[in-house]
């Protein structure tokens, strides 16, 4: 049974990342007011997974010279899990040949490259992380994570 849902949809870079950030919080506040939230570190986890797919396809799915970028971002509430679904309409994607592994206890944060960890965060926050390629040609990325 589905509790609550939000939407947003977004054309550019700067434009998405902000409107995003805006659901989520407006989102979190429904579900306080509606339903019990679930615990902060819960909440920010699946926020950073959310945040985290979002950017990269706002980030990456297009030309780097592309001034219009659009992305759609769908949250539902169940009485269980919380999923989202990010589409967007740029190449595929193509996963590395290699996935970053975590950081371990000796590893020098500073050496840490800046980029390549976001689907690895974001797979660690989630109990499941899909994506497909449609026909048409959107991307499609569905995040969830039980209560």
């Amino acid at each position: 049974m589905l509790l609550i849902e939000a939407y947003v949809a977004t054309q550019t870079l700067n434009e998405g990342l902000d409107a995003i950030h805006d659901m989520i919080e407006r989102f979190w506040k429904d579900v306080a007011s509606f339903h019990q939230l679930p615990s902060e570190s819960w909440r920010h986890l699946f926020t950073t997974a959310l945040a985290e797919v979002a950017a990269n396809g706002l980030r990456h799915a297009y030309p780097p010279d592309a001034t219009e970028r659009p992305l759609w971002v769908r949250l539902r509430l169940f009485p269980d899990r919380v999923e989202a679904l990010v589409i967007d309409q740029g190449a595929p994607y193509e996963p590395i040949s290699f996935a970053p592994d975590a950081p371990g206890n000796e590893t020098d944060i500073a050496k840490l490259p800046e980029s390549g960890y976001g689907l690895f965060i974001a797979r660690s926050a989630l109990d499941s992380l899909h994506y497909r390629r449609t026909r048409s040609g959107y991307n499609c990325w569905r995040l969830v994570k039980k209560k």
